[in-house]
């Protein structure tokens, strides 16, 4: 990545942490305090030596060696309070940080999510921003701590001896090549070890979900293939990473004792010639030990901000992605449930050339029912999702009261449209806000009505918490039908004038469909329904039944008036219930 694009980044991430920008303050201004402490203790140490020890001084000693403690003591508070500090910033930053990102993800459109596997996503948002939480609270910013704590000690030892400094700055261009030269391989490694993550997260997570097929068809072994090739590559990154971060390391601390060993070499004839006191050689040592120790630290915080440059182009790159539905801003005062679809045509984003709608027209007028039928592929459930403004891009005009849909505001959509579709989505909570879905202003008593509606009150009395046990996610030990249930309670508590119910009893049993047939049979008499069915017996009671074929609606009517054309729909019916 250009230098531009990581300047740009790190900008979006000062954003985060300019309203902790006096805390930041306070912990860069101890900056020179702690530095100034740490380079002084040398200095006492040469004192103490030359004028104390040196001449038998021992209440001067004492009061050099107070102060020296004074000095340690006073560094360590600082340093232990500077990494509270930058520890809350941090903490307080990447928060907001995952919160917006998530804010950022949940206004996607339908088509980002089809094309991202959800493990990415989930890599964005955890091992990501905790990778940029690690990153700052192991200390990037006190890189300025280092560089100043370097200078002020190359100042301290050119005071005390200029050919020692001068023989300890041979090692610094050396030093410089080989520190970018690391810099670039662990970018580069770090940013394959993002990636390759995200794609084992997508993988695990893909298997995961369908383990059902994977040990109905015995592919585990087959199946661990993909996520053991992404494991290893996985793996290398993170060798390779590890084996760079650690030869910089370990150079440096060789380099660091090499050093120590000449300056002792050449500090030592110096002593025996009378050009340099012992204390002041003692002083050079230590600064020397001083002087390698921020250079060390600052060749791990140059992997560590590698590691953070990598995770902060993963974050606000996904934050540059625009990839939203357009919002509308029209309110829907009161909603008759008025939809017509003129003449629409679509096709689904990288797929342009195969058009799953072509220039479907259809009205439903408030209060009625119109399903939709026809074999898999021909455009049913993507008219569902086009009237809920969940996909755009079409040609021809969808209007609910008269308002095109995309004008209108999500809040107002969504309180005019309540969908179950044959996939049904449960939450990790109680029954009470799997229906509401946190809606407070629907009452439990609106609750029990809703359950009573789809004749599911009985299944959730016998649970012994009622409306608080909490289900698992997806609705996992629920049987089909009784999830199924819990959705369309969940629709009914909406009580929004418009119903989609897509496959909603595709996968459910003949009991549980009998009841939901007499739901809405009974309740939804006044609402407009769109049923969306390959099950033509869900459908029979529809004011309007479209046939659909290849995109296009080949016939409407009622049931009796398609089965006296003996068309397409009569084919359908024949087919799936004669031959029982």
């Amino acid at each position: 990545m250009s230098n531009a694009k990581d300047s740009a980044y790190i900008k979006q991430y000062w954003q985060y942490l300019k309203p902790h920008k006096r805390l930041l303050g306070l912990s860069v201004g101890l900056i020179p305090v702690i530095s100034f402490l740490h380079i002084v203790q040398p200095l006492l140490m040469k004192h103490g030596i030359d004028s104390n020890i040196m001449t038998k001084d021992l209440p001067g000693l004492t009061k050099t060696a107070a102060l020296l403690a004074l000095c340690i003591s006073g560094e360590f508070i600082l340093r232990a309070t500077q990494a509270y500090m930058f520890q809350y910033i941090g903490q307080h930053s990447v928060t907001e940080i995952r919160k917006n990102l998530f804010t950022h993800v949940l206004d996607f459109s339908m088509t980002y999510f089809d094309k991202t596997p959800q493990g990415t996503i989930t890599s964005r948002l955890t091992s990501d921003i905790e990778s940029l939480n690690d990153s700052f609270a192991s200390g990037v910013v006190t890189i300025v701590a280092d560089i100043l704590t370097v200078t002020g000690i190359l100042i301290a030892m050119f005071m005390l001896s200029v050919k020692l400094t001068l023989v300890t700055l041979i090692v610094v261009p050396p030093l410089i090549i080989i520190v970018q030269f690391c810099q670039k391989r662990l970018r580069y490694h770090y940013n394959n070890i993002r990636s390759t993550l995200g794609q084992l997260n997508a993988a695990i997570q893909e298997q995961l979900e369908g383990i059902v097929i994977v040990q109905l068809f015995n592919r585990q072994v087959k199946n661990l293939g993909a996520i053991k090739a992404l494991n290893r590559e996985y793996r290398r990154s993170t060798t390779s990473s590890v084996i760079y971060d650690a030869f910089l390391y370990s150079f440096m601390e060789s380099l660091g004792s090499v050093m120590i060993a000449v300056i002792i070499w050449v500090g030592w004839g110096q002593h025996q010639g009378g050009y340099l006191t012992l204390g002041l050689l003692v002083a050079f040592i230590d600064y020397i030990i001083k002087f390698f120790q921020p250079l060390k630290e600052m060749s791990n915080k140059v992997a560590i901000l590698q590691h953070a440059l990598a995770a902060l182009e993963k974050i606000f790159g996904t934050f540059t992605i625009k990839d939203a539905i357009p919002k509308g801003q029209t309110q829907l005062p009161k909603i008759k449930g008025n939809i017509k679809v003129n003449n629409v045509s679509f096709a689904y984003p990288g797929h342009e050339e195969k058009a799953i709608l072509n220039q479907i027209s259809f009205h439903m007028p408030p209060g009625k029912v119109v399903a939709i039928v026809g074999p898999t592929g021909s455009g049913k459930s993507t008219i569902n999702k086009l009237i809920t403004n969940m996909y755009q891009g079409y040609s021809g005009d969808i209007t609910l009261d008269g308002i095109n849909v995309k004008e209108i505001a999500p809040q107002s959509l969504g309180h005019a449209i309540s969908s179950v579709t044959q996939d049904v989505q449960l939450f990790s909570d109680t029954v009470r806000f799997n229906i509401t879905m946190g809606n407070d202003a629907i009452s439990d008593d609106a609750i029990w009505d809703a359950l009573e509606g789809v004749q599911a009150q009985e299944l959730v009395k016998s649970w012994k918490k009622g409306l608080d046990t909490v289900l698992s996610n997806r609705g996992m030990g629920l049987s089909a039908g009784q999830a199924q249930l819990i959705a369309f309670a969940r629709a009914l508590a909406a009580d929004t004038p418009i119903v989609f119910l897509d496959e909603a009893t595709a996968a459910i049993d003949s009991l549980s469909e009998q009841k939901i047939q007499a739901a809405i049979e009974v309740i939804l008499k006044k609402k407009t329904v769109l049923v969306i069915a390959h099950r033509l017996s869900t459908i029979r009671m529809a004011d309007t039944i479209l046939a659909m074929k290849n995109g296009r609606i080949v016939e409407s009517g009622n049931h009796d008036n398609l089965m006296d054309q003996n068309g397409f729909y009569a084919k359908l019916f024949r087919v799936q219930f004669e031959s029982i």
